[in-house]
């Protein structure tokens, strides 16, 4: 095994995502950094997509997770999207890095990283307890 990661920087990715309801009236965008981790040593012997991981279908994979899939928190759509990647692709783990605007509260960017490895189960609950 050859580990080696695939790197998507500045992915933008539209979805409805606050809590306050200025932020929840129109699709806001993200711009998300990728951080793919995987085993290499097919793909460099056969210099084959089949035998990697297509960073096209991660990129369409996370667009389509963010229309189809609206949070309050930064945190907890960064968290279903790894689980997604994970689930999705051949990927050993992942690192994202979700940047969002919050010009109605600071004048910044705010920013979740999560690292998370294939090797752990990431089951999505529909509901959390307070």
């Amino acid at each position: 095994m050859t580990p080696a990661t695939i790197i998507i920087r500045n992915l933008r990715v539209d979805t409805m995502i606050g809590v306050y309801r200025e932020e929840r009236v129109a699709p806001q965008s993200l711009k998300l950094d990728l951080e793919l981790s995987i085993d290499v040593s097919p793909s460099a012997h056969s210099d084959r997509l089949r035998d990697t991981v297509d960073y096209d279908q991660v990129a369409a994979s996370t667009r389509r997770y963010g229309r189809d899939n609206a949070a309050e928190l930064l945190e907890h759509f960064v968290y279903g999207l790894g689980a997604s990647l994970i689930r999705e692709f051949p990927i050993r783990g992942v690192v994202i890095t979700a940047w969002k605007r919050v010009e109605a509260l600071l004048p910044a960017e705010v920013a979740v990283r999560i690292d998370m490895d294939a090797a752990d189960r990431y089951e999505q609950r529909a509901e959390y307890e307070d």
